[in-house]
Parts: structure tokens; C-alpha cells; sequence
């Protein structure tokens, strides 16, 4: 969710208009309480902002339109500072029924069912939005929260909300301002996610239509890991010639973005899949000047964090471990949108245990404290290194106990009991959870991309100790057979990260 920025507030609340439902000085009364109460806003006290705007929500004939929608909007906004959905819902919907509401509050009351898990509701007003012309509002919503909703249904087995989910985000009407979705081809892959759904509806024609025109590594992997669209795809996705269309693709994007971080992240990936790490560094280190002058990139809060990631698995790749511990902690120390930056950290952890340093790992994740403020696949990944960490220094133990954890919650991410079954020795488990996650439509585009066969990766890479497990239980006759059923081997002429 994107958070509501005051812009110009103090024009917009004094402005006294000739509305005959105003009556006299009421409106100019309204201004002035409401400019008390955004400087209450402006000073964090939401509270006593609150309680200003209340008698003007509570008489809505005292101010005109737009200072009435002001008045929800700075509540809705408290609201949802508190977290206090129920009430960002009731000053939402309320909102929206003005003719003045604004698309905050639009996208607010969608967003309140969402938190709530009234995914029904907010679908809903996804299509009152549209209905009353707001396709503002919904382009004006973050499409990774709406990615995030769109996995919580698929774990939730919602499969008609998540269809109604998919289908509004496959349209064209959707056309989201922020610039990254473009960058990174995100409703290309909600249309492979929507095509699937298609198939199983048996409307092979709407999900052809759906992945005819796909680019992006992402979108084309769901493809070439989903025999019923890889049908219907009709040719064999190579993953090489995906990727270096897509470099061609962002790097044409260089004048059209010159503002956008995004971009040059999405090249540093594109340049690490090819095994071009070198100059993924170089080109880092080139964008390096341009952080701190002054209007270079408008996206840094969003993508800062993610530039360093990109620098730390490039000297990762290129065996440079202090390197790749600077980057990881510049970016650990920058938030992930509201909340601290966990991802970071565990990437990190999860690196320093490649390296055969899992002392070092332990302490990065003790930084996090006792209840890190993750998500819960978050917390499967944390439990994931954690877990790989104490099984190298021979605690097997602990390692167990957050296997047990990673069993009870696969859902998940049941990729954290494969890799912690190979952590802690149970070549037997890691087949077992391999030959489950190739059973599953929903699990076996990362299986797949897990036991492919890649390019031999650089030889200044650090070597996992438990790669030999690893290769081990890929060759099993158990393990083949079921990649054969899923479709594969595949080779894919990129690198992969060290496992």
C-alpha cells in the first residue's frame, strides 16, 4: 500500500468555494480546524488529529466537498498508522460515497478488506473503481501489494478470488504508474499466473492469447515449467535468448527511465544470469556517484535496498566475501518499505553459510532479535539458514528442531525443507520434498529451476558443502523419474547462485 502524502493540503482545506450547501463562514470554520489538525498530523499526533477532523466527518453539511474528502483522507491516514483496519475501512467506504472522494480512499477501503481477509469485498470495489471511472485509483496501487495478496489466496486455496485477482491485473486497464512493473515485466508474469488459471477452466484459447506476446525470464519460466502452457506455448522457452532479450529490453530503457533505479537493477540481474559478473561490478560502481547527487533517481526508497543486493550476489559470484558483506549490510541498513529490512539480513546469513562461515551467519540473524518482523516466508527462510548454520558447525539438534518448523509450515515455502533436509544429512527427506514440489503445479517452476543443469559457474565461487548431497539426490532414479514427469531435465545455458 502506498502511504498518503499531504501534498498541497493547506490549499486544498482553505479554500472557501461558493457551494450553497456551505452556509456562510462554515466552510472558512472547516479550514481552519482542518489546517489545526494537519499540523497536528505534521507534528505525529495522529490522535489529536483524529479528534479534529471528527465533528467535520460528523457534520459533513459544515464544509464543501473536497475539505469533507480531507477530513476522511487524514483519518483514513491515522487510522492507518494505528494499523486499525476496522477503521480505515468505516472512513473509506464512507469516503467513497462522496463525489468528491479521493483515490486514496478508494484504494483504502480496498485495501482494508484485503487486510482483513475479506478478499471478496475488495475485489469488489476493485470493480466499482473501474465502474466509476477511478482507473486511477487502481493504477495508483502498488502491484507488489497486490502480488502479495495474489499469494496469500493462492495459499489460502481461494482459487475464484485469486482467478477475479489475476484477471484484473492480466487487463490492459490496468496500467500501473510505477514504473518498475514495466521495467520488470510484472503483468507479463501475472498473465502467465491468470493463462494457468485459464487451462485448468478449460478455455485454452483465452490462456493462448495470454502467453503469445510474454517477455521476461520470470513470465517464461512459468511457462516453460507448466506442460499445459508450454503446449499451448508452442516451442521451447530458451532461457538464455529470454534473458539477453530481456538486457537488450532494459538497457533500451535507459532513456526512457533515466530516473529509475529499477532499471539498473534489472540489468545487474540480467548481467548475473549470464555469468557477467564483472561487469555487472563495473556497472555498479559506475552508478555509485549518482546515489547521493541530488534528483539523479526517483525510486531509491524502493529500489536502494535492492541495488546493494544485486552488488552483494555479484561478489558473491566472484568469491569476495568482504565485498559481498559491505553490500548486503548498506543494504540491510535501509528499510523495506515500512518495516526494517529483514530481507537483507537473511541474505546475508544465508551467503556467509555458502562461504563456510556459519558463526558469522548465526550473529548477522541474532541481529533481528527474537521475533523478527518477517512475513511467513520470512520466517522459512530465516529457520532455512539458521538451521544450515547449525548443522555446519556439527549442532544437529538445532538443525532439526527448525526442519520440524520448516515441516509443520511448508506451505510456506517448501523449499526450506529441501534445503534443510540436505543441510542436516537427510538425502532421503530432500528427494521425498523434491519429488513433492514436482508433483505440485504451484511448486515445481522453482523444483525445476532448482535441479536444472547449468553453465559451470565462475571458479572464484565458493563451493557448498553440501553440493555433493546435492547432486547425490538430483541423480536419484526416484528424483529423475519425477523430473521426467514434470517435463524435464532442462538445461539452461545461465548461471545459478551458489547453492
Amino acid at each position: 500500500m502506498r502511504r498518503f502524502f499531504l501534498l498541497a493540503a493547506v490549499a486544498l482545506i482553505g479554500a472557501v468555494t461558493s457551494d450553497p450547501a456551505v452556509a456562510g463562514n462554515a466552510a472558512s470554520d472547516a479550514g481552519t480546524v482542518l489546517s489545526q489538525a494537519l499540523q497536528a498530523y505534521r507534528s505525529g499526533d495522529c490522535a489529536k488529529a483524529t479528534s479534529l477532523v471528527a465533528p467535520v466527518i460528523a457534520a459533513p453539511r459544515s464544509a464543501t466537498g473536497k475539505q469533507l474528502s480531507f477530513a476522511f483522507d487524514l483519518a483514513i491516514e491515522c487510522a492507518l498508522q494505528a494499523k486499525d483496519f476496522a477503521k480505515v475501512g468505516d472512513y473509506a467506504k464512507r469516503a467513497i460515497a462522496l463525489d468528491d472522494g479521493s483515490d486514496f480512499a478508494w484504494t483504502m477501503a480496498m485495501a482494508a478488506d484485503f487486510e482483513t481477509q475479506r478478499y471478496t469485498a475488495g475485489l469488489d470495489t476493485i470493480d466499482r473503481m473501474l465502474a466509476n471511472g477511478r482507473g486511477g485509483a487502481l493504477n495508483s496501487i502498488s502491484p507488489i501489494y497486490l502480488l502479495q495478496v495474489r499469494t496469500r489466496l493462492s495459499r489460502a486455496g481461494d482459487n475464484a478470488d485469486e482467478t477475479r485477482l489475476l484477471a484484473i491485473l492480466s487487463n490492459p486497464a490496468y496500467d500501473p504508474k510505477d514504473a518498475a512493473v514495466k521495467i520488470d515485466s510484472t503483468r507479463d508474469l501475472m498473465r502467465a499466473f491468470y493463462a494457468r488459471k485459464l487451462v485448468a477452466a478449460g478455455k485454452d484459447e483465452d490462456a493462448r492469447g495470454q502467453i503469445a506476446d510474454l517477455v521476461g525470464y520470470s513470465a517464461l519460466t512459468e511457462v516453460a515449467f507448466d506442460s499445459r502452457l508450454r503446449a499451448l506455448y508452442g516451442k521451447p522457452v530458451d532461457f538464455r535468448e529470454v534473458v539477453e532479450a530481456d538486457l537488450a529490453r532494459h538497457r533500451a530503457m535507459l532513456d526512457r527511465y533515466p530516473h529509475a533505479l529499477a532499471v539498473t537493477n534489472a540489468i545487474a540481474l540480467d548481467l548475473h544470469r549470464l555469468g557477467r559478473d564483472d561487469e555487472e561490478i563495473a556497472l555498479l560502481k559506475a552508478t555509485l556517484p549518482r546515489l547521493t547527487a541530488s534528483g539523479e533517481f526517483d525510486d531509491l526508497e524502493d529500489h536502494l535496498p535492492w541495488f546493494w543486493n544485486a552488488f552483494a550476489y555479484a561478489y558473491v559470484a566472484t568469491g569476495k566475501y568482504n565485498e559481498m558483506v559491505d553490500a548486503f549490510t548498506k543494504g540491510s541498513e535501509l528499510k523495506e518499505g515500512d518495516s526494517p529490512n529483514v530481507s537483507q539480513v537473511i541474505n546475508l546469513a544465508s551467503q556467509q553459510v555458502v562461504f563456510g562461515r556459519p558463526k558469522d551467519a548465526l550473529v548477522t540473524l541474532g541481529r533481528m532479535g527474537e521475533s523478527p518482523a518477517a512475513s511467513p516466508y520470512g520466517l522459512m527462510q530465516i529457520r532455512s539458514v539458521r538451521g544450515c548454520a547449525y548443522a555446519a558447525l556439527g549442532e544437529l539438534d538445532k538443525a532439526r528442531a527448525d526442519l520440524a518448523y520448516a515441516i509443520a509450515h511448508e506451505k510456506d515455502d517448501p523449499a526450506t525443507v529441501t534445503a534443510l533436509d540436505l543441510c542436516v544429512g537427510d538425502e532421503e527427506g530432500a528427494a521425498a520434498s523434491y519429488i513433492r514440489r514436482l508433483a505440485s503445479v504451484d511448486d515445481r517452476r522453482t523444483a525445476m529451476l532448482d535441479l536444472a543443469d547449468y553453465d559451470a559457474p565462475d571458479p572464484r565461487a565458493p563451493k557448498s558443502i553440501v553440493a555433493p548431497r546435492f547432486d547425490r539426490v538430483r541423480k536419484r532414479a526416484d528424483v529423475v523419474a519425477a523430473i521426467r514427469a514434470a517435463g524435464g531435465p532442462v538445461r539452461i545455458h545461465l548461471q545459478t547462485e551458489p547453492f
